[in-house]
């Protein structure tokens, strides 16, 4: 055990090294393939699921209904998650709470996005998990023009479902799905 005299504290490990503002790591130099999952609207969501973990963590996180990540930090993200990729296809994930939240415009942003920064010869897909409670005619012709993988998050028979996941007004989502 060490002894700690005076004002001398024992500061903890980072893996967080300060960097000048502005400043970006550089890409690593040994790429590999690895996934991760986006939460561009946090914890915000449309419906109130009785077993949510992350809906009423929301005071903790400081995140507010309605914030979203900013475009200058998605531009950073997905340049920077290409870039860290080296395998054949590069794989976005987006979910939240409930991401179809952020309108499809800013889906089309991530698209367009994504086009600038495709590297020559690799595939750039996407996958997006949703309650399924805002789809529409625009959004299920964006997803399908655009190949996202869906995924819609239903609890089973309308019975089941509707006893958990619940609108912000306490009436059933099953239907909306």
């Amino acid at each position: 055990m060490r002894e700690i005299t005076g004002d001398a504290v024992e500061q903890p490990i980072s893996f967080f090294t300060a960097r000048p503002s502005g400043v970006e790591p550089a890409a690593p130099e040994r790429k590999g393939r690895f996934h991760a999952m986006a939460k561009p609207i946090g914890s915000t969501c449309n419906i109130d699921c009785t077993y949510c973990y992350y809906l009423h963590k929301e005071h903790l996180l400081d995140q507010h209904r309605g914030r979203r990540m900013e475009s200058s930090m998605l531009e950073r993200y997905i340049r920077q998650y290409i870039e860290a990729q080296n395998g054949a296809e590069i794989i976005f994930s987006w979910q939240g709470g409930e991401p179809t939240m952020l309108g499809i415009d800013f889906f089309l942003d991530i698209v367009d996005i994504q086009k600038r920064y495709a590297p020559m010869g690799r595939r750039i897909s996407n996958d997006l998990q949703t309650n399924g409670t805002l789809l529409d005619d625009d959004w299920c012709l964006f997803l399908k023009q655009n190949n996202f993988l869906v995924g819609v998050s239903i609890d089973g028979p309308r019975e089941l479902h509707d006893s958990f996941r619940m609108d912000r007004k306490g009436q059933p989502t099953f239907d909306a799905c």
